[in-house]
């Protein structure tokens, strides 16, 4: 349902960086639906072959030491292997957004990418910023090493690299891989803190900085849990693809759909 959040995190807190700060009140006034899982590369593959559309070519890869360009790594070939039913990597923001676009024609609703503050809100489930219940476990998050940004296989987490969407239990609303698997690209522009951000749970479209630096969220496979908080933020430019990034979706909502049933997405 829609509802207030505390959105960041305090000063003082463990895990708070400063660009989630200050904490805010936020009040999402409108039911929407969120997807249950991140989109798939099976998704991804529909969406392409029923529009001739082209994804970027070319990903970013963490080499150990630094990111590098490979040009070609794609979402089809993102240097491991994956399967259908797991997440699409290797695909920019701009690819995320004509993915929703295409799949808005296709169906009359309105598809989207969620904004942060509905991000925020749906991972962390009607929980504070600091809950225990918030904190990553193998259970709960596919996720990488403590020495930073590599394949881990340890308890539920089974997988090096991507598992398939849903393998981990869900948070308190229903969601999977909120924390880990991959990083979600959301609708807003990157600002280093909260100062002017909307309260109302809309996108922050403002002063896009060069080259349009849009916020990515929720962590990957091969992150420290320390990166899997639901109030952590990262940027990345809009036109870039990473292996480690894919992104999940939202569907706007009509008042008398508020508790609909939807497989693909979580009435909020």
């Amino acid at each position: 349902a829609s509802g207030k959040f505390t959105m960041g995190a305090a000063p003082g807190l463990e895990l708070a960086e400063s660009d989630q700060q200050p904490p805010r009140e936020v009040n999402i006034p409108k039911s929407f639906a969120i997807g249950v899982h991140e989109i798939t590369r099976a998704q991804f593959a529909y969406f392409e072959a029923a529009t001739g559309y082209q994804a970027r070519t070319g990903c970013n890869f963490l080499n150990g030491v630094e990111w590098v360009l490979d040009p070609t790594r794609d979402w089809r070939d993102p240097g491991y292997s994956q399967a259908p039913s797991h997440p699409v990597v290797c695909v920019s923001w701009d690819d995320a957004v004509a993915y929703t676009t295409w799949l808005s024609s296709e169906t009359g609703h309105l598809y989207r990418l969620p904004s942060e503050a509905e991000w925020e809100y749906a991972a962390r489930s009607g929980l504070p910023a600091n809950a225990e219940e918030n904190r990553t476990s193998r259970s709960r998050g596919n996720h990488g090493t403590r020495d930073c940004c590599g394949p881990l296989r340890e308890g539920d987490d089974i997988w090096d690299y991507t598992a398939p969407v849903g393998s981990l239990q869900a948070n308190a609303f229903g969601l999977y891989d909120t924390q880990g698997n991959v990083w979600e690209w959301v609708s807003d522009c990157y600002h280093d803190r909260y100062e002017g951000a909307p309260i109302d749970g809309s996108a922050r479209r403002s002063n896009c900085s060069l080259p349009k630096w849009r916020v990515v969220r929720g962590g990957s496979w091969g992150d420290d849990s320390y990166y899997l908080q639901p109030t952590y933020r990262l940027r990345a430019p809009a036109v870039d693809a990473y292996f480690t990034l894919g992104f999940r979706i939202v569907r706007e909502l009509h008042h008398n759909e508020a508790n609909g049933s939807f497989t693909q997405e979580r009435p909020m």
